[in-house]
């Protein structure tokens, strides 16, 4: 009987267990960014871009021969070499990722976050900002804060130990910051939704809200307008592995919305593919390209996607003289 009544508390605590792992795992879209990637966005943020340079350059496309074109520039370059030497820093090695995010309308109401990750050379890389005549260094909180200007606007700069350098417009949350972020950023209802449909495996995941703002600004021209007002976010990303795909989502209220939206963006590819088609300078890859746009729609979301192969890549960079990734 005793033995009995230990299954169902086993089981209980089983599930309690679980349903914590799953609360505290990332959100896919924000992965991208590391395991606490979601530690270091901007509460309620409107806007959020990470870049995964750890996965972009990991990447089979990468390995194939591009990332040994960069290390060979950056060797045979006198200034490029000199400043990656001063700086302690491997742009193919040393940086993992890097997360932005912001939120408001104005510029009085304006946040934002920069977030880059990776493995710092600390020393070195302060150094070489204290040299700089534009970078002021300070004290807050026992951190050392770098405050430099950005379009007439103040921004200040810290490390957190040797693993990330943060970036916000408050010296004293960055102060905060450097000392490591503790909680789970509040992201409104519609942002993670769009953000659990990334994998956590692109090269740069990018998100934003369409706002009020937004909503006026397209309401100058009706006919973007009937499927913009149904937009609550767009995402995009670009994915390189053995080639490249590029995903553009826009997630709408309703399914009406989102069928509006498809109808408009198929009218618009085919009015591309009719104009490529007529013209006679356009190089093949372009045409292809446009060919290989797909688009679908779910119940109340539209996807546009594009995957370029290897072989598409690679002459499209011998067209531009930058040849191929042997």
């Amino acid at each position: 009987m005793f033995a009995t009544r230990k299954l169902p508390l086993a089981a209980l605590a089983l599930a309690m267990f679980v349903a914590v792992q799953l609360s505290a795992a990332p959100i896919p879209g924000v992965k991208a960014g590391g395991e606490d990637g979601d530690k270091w966005l901007l509460d309620d943020a409107e806007a959020i871009v990470i870049f995964n340079f750890k996965q972009f350059f990991e990447s089979k496309l990468m390995k194939g021969g591009y990332t040994k074109q960069l290390q060979d520039f950056i060797q045979n370059n006198d200034q490029a070499k000199e400043m990656a030497d001063k700086l302690g820093l491997d742009l193919t090695k040393d940086i993992d990722s890097l997360i932005i995010s912001g939120s408001g309308t104005s510029r009085e109401d304006a946040k934002a976050r920069i977030v880059m990750k990776g493995n710092f050379n600390v020393e070195k890389l302060s150094k070489a900002m204290k040299e700089q005549d534009q970078v002021k260094v300070s004290k807050e909180g026992g951190v050392e804060i770098f405050e430099l200007e950005a379009q007439g606007q103040s921004l200040y700069g810290a490390f957190a130990g040797k693993t990330a350098f943060v970036l916000t417009e408050n010296k004293e949350t960055t102060a905060t910051l450097a000392k490591g972020p503790t909680a789970v950023a509040k992201i409104n209802k519609d942002v993670k939704a769009a953000l659990n449909k990334f994998t956590g495996k692109e090269s740069m995941a990018m998100i934003v809200v369409i706002n009020d703002q937004i909503k006026q600004l397209a309401a100058a021209n009706p006919q973007v307008a009937n499927a913009v007002n149904s937009l609550t976010t767009v995402s995009a990303s670009i994915t390189v592995t053995e080639g490249i795909t590029f995903q553009l989502v826009g997630n709408c209220s309703d399914a009406k919305g989102a069928a509006q939206l498809e109808k408009q963006l198929t009218g618009l590819k085919a009015i591309a593919e009719l104009g490529i088609g007529m013209a006679d300078n356009v190089p093949p890859i372009a045409k292809e390209a446009i060919e290989a746009i797909k688009i679908d729609k779910t119940r109340d979301s539209v996807v546009v996607s594009l995957t370029l192969t290897k072989e598409q890549i690679e002459k499209a960079a011998k067209m531009a003289g930058g040849g191929g990734g042997e």
